[in-house]
């Protein structure tokens, strides 16, 4: 028996675990991914047969239009939440990067300058997130929980607690990119989409995708292969702060306006979208396409609220209990897969 043999039939003393990383997996539908189809599918079909005006053109082009900025936002909360971070604070951190673009353009910068100041500053937030929570080990859902309150108050002093409004004309700016499309798709959703298929790919295809999952799955054995679990959190922290101010950015675009409390109760609807497509609380499993998947299924219910004639003020309720529904499924079938 050589040295490497006898390491390896050492027996384990009691108690003594080992730390294994997930194994990588052909990329495919999953479980998750098809019950969440079967879902928006359901509730497609429900607004079919009882609205008429559910399948028509403009109608379809406002649930692509307000899954959209609200995409953004998710696709960075969702790969926070595989790598076993939250971040609550994407609402404000919203609501604060639209307000520094629009004051940005109102003073007559350039665009790229104002769009660059939101840009930046949803990196700074993201930045700030991340080092408090993997450096000073503060949890993230505290971090993220207080600077929901800060970030937010900062908008208000930012914009003098109104609306930011006056901006001058632009019409490379808000009429091209806000407000034009191709064959009825606006151009900030055919962004979405676009940077949607990146993270995908990215995810399923790429190392460091599969380090984003290993993180999440055991942060314990990604650290003793080598894995900087640390770095990686901080770095989607900054990813989702970045998101979060692209979504803020394109708004301004869109409406030609920022308000310091737009954004408000994003994050509710934004973790509702993740979890109902699939990405564990814990971390270590989803997909982007999951993701996807949850926003149509908010989207589509959303719109329905509105069709059906029911309150707008039910919007958040109903997404509270989606988000509890949700959660309930996955817990409930985490354990019976662990008892199997």
């Amino acid at each position: 028996m050589t040295a490497t043999d006898a390491r390896v039939a050492r027996p384990r003393p009691p108690g003594e675990t080992v730390a294994r990383l997930p194994r990588w997996r052909p990329s495919g539908w999953r479980f998750d991914e098809l019950g969440i189809l079967l879902a928006a599918v359901l509730f497609f079909l429900a607004g079919t047969f009882t609205n008429t005006y559910f399948l028509t053109a403009d109608n379809l082009a406002g649930i692509l239009q307000s899954m959209t900025l609200l995409g953004f936002l998710s696709i960075g909360v969702g790969f926070a939440l595989m790598a076993g971070e939250i971040d609550i604070s994407v609402g404000s951190v919203y609501g604060l990067a639209a307000v520094v673009t629009a004051l940005g353009l109102k003073h007559e910068a350039p665009v790229w300058l104002a769009v660059a100041e939101g840009l930046g500053t949803g990196l700074a937030c993201g930045l700030v997130n991340g080092v408090v929570a993997q450096v000073i080990k503060v949890p993230a859902v505290v971090v993220t929980l207080a600077t929901l309150g800060i970030y937010r108050a900062l908008a208000l002093v930012v914009a003098g607690g109104s609306p930011v409004t006056g901006m001058p004309a632009n019409p490379m700016f808000f009429d091209t990119f806000g407000q034009g499309g191709i064959g009825g798709v606006s151009f900030i959703t055919q962004l979405f989409l676009l940077l949607a298929v990146l993270a995908e790919a990215m995810l399923r295809g790429t190392a460091f995708g599969f380090r984003i999952l290993a993180v999440g799955s055991n942060p314990l054995a990604a650290r003793i292969v080598g894995f900087p679990v640390e770095r990686t959190r901080i770095l989607l922290l900054t990813l989702s702060g970045l998101l979060a101010a692209l979504a803020g950015v394109c708004s301004v675009a869109y409406l030609h306006t920022a308000g310091p409390t737009a954004g408000t109760g994003y994050e509710l609807t934004v973790l509702a979208a993740t979890i109902i497509g699939g990405v564990q609380l814990t971390g270590g499993r989803g997909s982007i396409l999951g993701v996807l998947l949850g926003l149509c299924v908010i989207g589509v219910i959303q719109n329905l609220i509105v069709l059906w004639g029911i309150s707008p003020s039910w919007t958040q309720g109903v997404s509270g209990l989606v988000l509890i529904a949700a959660v309930t499924v996955t817990y409930a079938t985490g354990k019976r897969s662990t008892a199997t």
